[in-house]
């Protein structure tokens, strides 16, 4: 019994092959492509643009900009030009006021007269008015007796519009924005009445 059982189990051990593949049968093919290692020619990263890098060298006896620019707003019913004046002494800095607006009450302007305009009188305008420009220059502490005076240029309620040198304070009718730029180390030149002749390759003032 146990060698008919051998002998069973042999038969099926040679006589046993896989179930035939479907291709045999519809003739179909499978062709398998290897893809190649590494990039496809003409894939290599372009290179990048380097940015601009400009380097500059610091000297050290040279100070930081000597211009800065301001804006400076002014609450009603203070003088301007004392607010100013002020702000200057207290910064130890110089300014030039280079345009501003708001409203002004009560110029008092210097004005040219008509028949002689080499002399001039004072006019004090009453009233609000709208600051067209206006323009000043203080200079630092460093250099006293130097100072260009407040010019404003205004018009009137009824359209009409005035303007000249500023006698006395400026009294702001409204808030009043200026527009100024300090400079702190400003080179000063006296130049005589007369220009003197050079001799031998002229003197520097």
């Amino acid at each position: 019994m146990f060698a008919k059982l051998h002998q069973t189990q042999n038969f099926q051990h040679h006589h046993h092959q896989p179930p035939p593949s479907s291709s045999a049968n519809d003739g179909a093919t499978i062709e398998v492509v290897r893809r190649p290692r590494g990039r496809p020619p003409g894939s290599k990263n372009k290179p990048k643009p380097v940015p601009n890098i400009i380097i500059t060298e610091r000297d050290d006896q040279v100070e930081k900009a000597t211009m800065s620019p301001y804006i400076l707003e002014i609450p009603v019913g203070v003088d301007i030009i004392d607010t100013v004046y002020r702000f200057c002494r207290k910064q130890n800095l110089g300014l030039c006021i280079l345009n501003g607006s708001g409203t002004v009450t009560n110029v008092t302007l210097k004005q040219p007269l008509i028949n002689n305009p080499h002399n001039s009188s004072v006019i004090t305008f009453h009233g609000s008015f709208n600051i067209l420009s206006i323009s000043a220059t203080i200079v630092p502490q460093s250099i006293s007796g130097v100072a260009i005076g407040f010019s404003i240029s205004l018009a009137g309620p009824q359209g009409q519009v005035v303007g000249g040198p500023v006698i006395g304070p400026l009294l702001s009718a409204g808030p009043v924005y200026l527009i100024a730029a300090s400079f702190n180390n400003p080179f000063y030149h006296k130049f005589p009445a007369v220009e003197e002749e050079e001799d031998g390759g002229g003197s520097q003032l």
